[in-house]
């Protein structure tokens, strides 16, 4: 009987360590997708799905003459694309960066160089904007709304 109290002793260890497993991997999966950037999709005419990164594009500021530096030039807008649910701006140099749309210039947000930042959210398909850069030097990088 000493010998049956061991195996069952050792089966409910194995049972156990095998539930603390899954748990953890559970917990990791878990863990895992609140990290992950969530990236927008949307859909081209030809049916392919684009990603939100995927589909940024270069920009390259006008300097400020006694003003701020814009993106695109001074009395010109962009619209945003559609495949991100933000607009979002890796900079090559640290820059203060605001949004501005036809009702107003919207607050300064910090981004830092060769990080994705989040400089306006839930932007709207098709909304016109520029960027201001706060002070007059260019700057340039990366866009994707």
């Amino acid at each position: 009987m000493h010998g049956d109290a061991h195996e069952q002793q050792e089966e409910v260890i194995i049972t156990t360590n095998r539930r603390v497993a899954a748990t953890l991997i559970s917990a990791a999966a878990v863990l895992t997708a609140l990290t992950v950037p969530a990236q927008a999709a949307s859909t081209h005419s030809s049916g392919a799905a684009v990603s939100c990164y995927g589909s940024a594009r270069s920009y390259s500021a006008e300097a400020g003459n006694g003003d701020n530096a814009h993106w695109p030039k001074r009395g010109q807008w962009t619209k945003v694309r559609g495949n991100c649910d933000d607009i979002n701006i890796k900079t090559n140099s640290r820059r203060s960066v605001r949004v501005c749309t036809h009702s107003k210039c919207h607050g300064w947000v910090d981004a830092k160089a060769g990080v994705w930042t989040v400089i306006f959210k839930n932007s709207t398909k098709n909304a016109e904007y520029y960027l201001q850069f706060n002070g007059a030097s260019t700057n340039s990088g990366t866009i994707a709304d």
